[in-house]
C-alpha cells in the first residue's frame, strides 16, 4: 500500500480506471495527461505498474480516507473516472462494473 499525496491519488485512480479492461489506451492517456502534471504521472504509472490488483485497490481504500472526505469529492472524482473510461469511446461490460464497484468503495 502507498501512501499518496492528493494529486498522486487522483492520478492513481484514473490509471486504475483506464486500466479496467486491462488495456491502458492512447486515448486514455491523453485525458489523464490533461489533467496531471507529467512528472506525477510518469511517477505513478510506474508505481502503478509495479502494484498487483490487490495492491492497487488496497491503494485507493486507505487513500480515499484522506481525500474523499465528503459527497463533493466523491462526485468531482468519479466525473474524473467517468472521462477516463469514456475516453476512448467505449464503456464496455467490465468497465462499469469496475466504475460501480469505485463508486461503491469511494
Amino acid at each position: 500500500m502507498r501512501n499518496l499525496t492528493k494529486d498522486e491519488f487522483r492520478t492513481y485512480c484514473l490509471l486504475f480506471a483506464a486500466n479496467a479492461d486491462f488495456n491502458i489506451t492512447k486515448q486514455e492517456i491523453i485525458a489523464i495527461g490533461a489533467k496531471i502534471d507529467p512528472e506525477d504521472f510518469v511517477r505513478v504509472y510506474n508505481w502503478f505498474e509495479a502494484d498487483n490488483d490487490r495492491e492497487r485497490i488496497e491503494t485507493i481504500q486507505a487513500n480515499k480516507v484522506k481525500y474523499v472526505k465528503n459527497e463533493e469529492d466523491k462526485n468531482k472524482l468519479l466525473d474524473e473516472l467517468k472521462e477516463v473510461f469514456f475516453a476512448d469511446g467505449v464503456f464496455d461490460s467490465v468497465e462499469r462494473s469496475i466504475f460501480l464497484m469505485l463508486k461503491k468503495f469511494l
